[in-house]
């Protein structure tokens, strides 16, 4: 009976290793993308030529350190690291929350068809409805994952690849943007009628004198409260992500970030982009091979 056991043993470990070489590596780390390439051009091209050079790279990377580096002493502490992020990441959402508003407005006019100077409930809806089928792409009244995308029509122009930005708002232009939003019992669907009926309940939530018609203040008033809490829930989170980052850096786990470590995290990163190794990094080049993530902020 040992004998028997020790053999089914061997087996099962024999078998288990076939197992495991079987299946398929599964990536690590971020997946380099368009867009990610696209941010870090963003971030560090500083002439604007659409080529992040190794000499660009380096003086941004000087720049950020030194910032960084409030007290002068030649290293990056935890509060210290996460200010100079805290700096640049406030001036990226103040920029796009400006973006946003003025959106806002063109949206209000467009949503107006008649040029009441408001926008009336079947107004309201006529949009909503327009949304709707347009995302409903299967055409069975409910928004779900498994509507395909939306297909580009016949001769227009793929957008352009467009950096990540900082903050993101859930819209109707997108089946997750529609669950999002609309999806209130989380069962991963909206039906027309329960997109309708929220749509009907915020209109009248939104128009505070109660007439029955938005007026631009009402339209705008409502998305910029909901604006500001995306901001300050974008905020938490990307400023939480910092200080993972600096534990990361922080090679030697001596609770800061020397600038040898930090110089060592950079070059480390424009080498990922740097695919074709001609110390430039442009969107002609090849995305880097999926790996774990060697960011540095």
């Amino acid at each position: 009976m040992k004998t028997m056991n020790k053999a089914l043993s061997l087996f099962l470990a024999v078998s288990s290793c076939y197992l495991i070489a079987a299946e398929p590596a599964k990536p690590k780390g971020h997946q380099p993308t368009p867009e990610s390439k696209a941010s870090f051009i963003r971030d560090y091209d500083l002439n604007k030529d659409g080529t992040v050079t190794a000499e660009e790279f380096a003086q941004v990377r000087q720049q950020r350190f030194s910032s960084g580096d409030e007290n002068q002493d030649g290293v990056l502490q935890l509060d210290e690291y996460v200010n100079e992020y805290a700096n640049r990441l406030d001036k990226r959402l103040h920029a796009e929350r400006e973006g946003q508003i003025k959106q806002t407005h063109t949206r209000i006019g467009a949503l107006d068809k008649d040029k009441s100077g408001s926008i009336s409930l079947a107004e309201y809806q006529d949009s909503g409805e327009r949304a709707f089928n347009f995302i409903d792409t299967n055409k069975d009244g409910v928004i779900s994952k498994a509507d395909p995308a939306p297909k580009r029509p016949a001769g227009e122009k793929p957008e352009p690849v467009r950096a990540r930005p900082a903050l993101v708002m859930p819209t109707t232009h997108s089946v997750a943007g529609m669950l999002a939003m609309y999806d209130k019992d989380g069962d991963g669907k909206v039906t027309k009628e329960d997109y309708l009926a929220e749509r009907t309940a915020a209109f009248k939530r939104t128009d505070l004198d109660g007439n029955g018609d938005l007026s631009a203040d009402e339209y705008l008033n409502e998305f910029v409260d909901r604006l500001d809490r995306q901001i300050a829930k974008t905020r938490q989170s990307q400023l939480k992500q910092a200080e993972v980052r600096f534990a990361a850096l922080d090679k030697d786990k001596n609770q800061q970030i020397s600038a040898a470590e930090y110089q060592a995290s950079g070059d480390r990163m424009f080498a990922r982009w740097d695919t074709n190794a001609d110390k430039a990094v442009s969107m002609k080049e090849a995305l880097p091979a999926i790996e774990p993530s060697q960011r540095a902020d």
